[in-house]
């Protein structure tokens, strides 16, 4: 039940959804110039840990297609990810 759990938290499914920018998905539109440093900081933060959550979900063919692939590239994103 953790691995259902863990997909629902990081919005499993809901990418390709045409509820993407509504208010039921928790995402708030930002124009670049309202776009502040504590604000840019705790989208990063946001952005990290969600990639360090699919990092941790690993190989899985049940979640990606191409898992060996979509798991190297997710922890190149994650090294870069640390380094912002």
């Amino acid at each position: 039940m953790e691995f259902k759990e863990t997909f629902k938290r990081i919005g499993g499914g809901k990418i390709n959804t045409k509820s993407l920018n509504e208010g039921s998905t928790g995402w708030k539109l930002y124009r670049a110039p309202n776009i502040d440093s504590k604000l840019w900081r705790e989208m990063k933060y946001d952005l990290r840990d969600q990639f360090t959550e699919l990092v941790k979900i690993g190989q899985d063919y049940g979640v990606f297609q191409n898992a060996q692939g979509t798991n190297k590239i997710l922890k190149q994103i994650k090294r870069l990810m640390d380094k912002i």
